[in-house]
């Protein structure tokens, strides 16, 4: 049997069901958001036509299942009882950054309850979902979505940015759940929905370091760089690090990660650059087999992109050069490639590349940071 095609966004969904009943609950979901649907194997025969392909039997033991699901899946949707899930997934569970979304479904489709993950894992967005397409009732109990307030981690997913440290958001987002004064402080300038149109009053919302300090419980700093001071003794604070930067990447056949990595952390520190804010690295073709360079890429957890000496001199650079020219082919690596891959792998929000840092060489290597900037507001916006 093979497995259905990915749901939007490129989310993988599987949706498990125990009973006869719950089969029929779970064929709906399965079809709306074409999701792989596991079923106790003596319900097979009751498996609709048009589901076979995308079903996958098991012995009807869910905590046998788990192990595999919660590795291949993004979110799970369970047609059973809560306690039944709860039980058998409690193991399983590391962290907010890593678990899949985990729902659960009654078998007359009546509710579907968000259990685990729900805002980085997307568990509320998907129960929303297949609450509008089922008719269930949706049961989310976050905080700040039952209160109707921002939540600092749906943030981070709109403009693509890194929680730091991440035991700080549930300080945070207590203090925007109980009503107490809460600073968002966009220095960026970064469009960011959450943070538009009319906000709860405890929510206030500034481009710039304010001095003197308002009084608030805690801040939210939305920030490329890492901070030149610390916010006030008494103040809960999380930062937002958006990933912003391209990093384009020229060397010398055989350099070393630790030298790629070493020069890159000192261009970085050079400008108080927090290197998680870093989006996308780029390279020439001819450096596709470079260890150095893939394990810096693979160090950082960041897409690695490659392109040819023709792309490369399609891209308009201040600084060309006529050895690169005659040794490669092209009038620059760093400069353009940080730009071409930064375009590749944009943020979630409407901006252009810009050359933030020149090419600059440290012994066997070359290096140069794109910026995304966001675009000027029109008049309509």
């Amino acid at each position: 049997m093979t497995g259905a095609p990915n749901p939007p966004e490129g989310k993988k969904i599987a949706v498990i069901t125990i009973t006869r009943p719950g089969l029929v609950v779970a064929g709906k979901i399965v079809r709306d958001q074409r999701a792989d649907l596991y079923v106790s194997e003596r319900y097979v025969p009751n498996v609709p036509e048009d589901l076979r392909a995308l079903s996958h039997p098991f012995d009807g033991v869910i905590k046998n299942l788990l192990p595999d699901l919660f590795a291949r899946y993004d979110g799970l949707v369970f047609i059973m009882a809560l306690g039944i899930v709860v039980r058998s997934i409690g193991p399983l569970i590391a962290d907010k950054t890593r678990d899949p979304a985990v729902l659960v479904g009654d078998v007359q489709g009546k509710f579907i309850i968000s259990v685990l993950s729900g805002h980085l894992g997307g568990a509320n967005r998907l129960t929303q979902e297949i609450a509008r397409s089922t008719g269930a009732i949706p049961v989310v109990t976050t905080g700040t979505d039952v209160t109707q307030n921002v939540a600092p981690d749906l943030i981070s997913q709109e403009i693509g940015a890194e929680l730091d440290p991440l035991d700080q958001l549930k300080r945070v987002s207590s203090a925007i759940v109980d009503g107490d004064p809460v600073l968002f402080l966009n220095q960026e300038g970064i469009p960011i929905p959450s943070l538009s149109g009319q906000l709860k009053p405890n929510i206030h919302v500034t481009d710039r370091y304010p001095d003197p300090f308002p009084s608030v419980r805690a801040a939210v700093v939305i920030s490329r760089h890492v901070p030149s001071r610390s916010l006030p003794a008494g103040i809960e604070g999380i930062s937002l690090i958006p990933r912003v930067y391209g990093v384009g990447i020229g060397c010398n056949r055989g350099t070393s990660t630790d030298e790629i990595t070493a020069a890159l952390h000192v261009l970085l520190e050079e400008s108080r650059i927090h290197p998680k804010s870093i989006q996308a690295f780029g390279s020439i073709d001819l450096k596709a087999d470079e260890p150095g360079i893939l394990d810096t890429a693979s160090r950082f957890a960041r897409p690695l992109f490659f392109f040819s000496r023709d792309r490369l001199g399609t891209v308009n650079v201040p600084n060309p050069s006529g050895v690169v020219q005659k040794y490669v082919g092209t009038p620059a690596v760093a400069e353009p490639a940080a730009l071409l891959a930064l375009s590749q792998s944009s943020p979630p929000w409407k901006g252009h590349a810009v050359l933030e840092v020149e090419k600059r060489k440290s012994g066997n290597v070359t290096l140069a940071l794109a910026r995304w900037v966001p675009d000027p507001p029109t008049s309509n916006s």
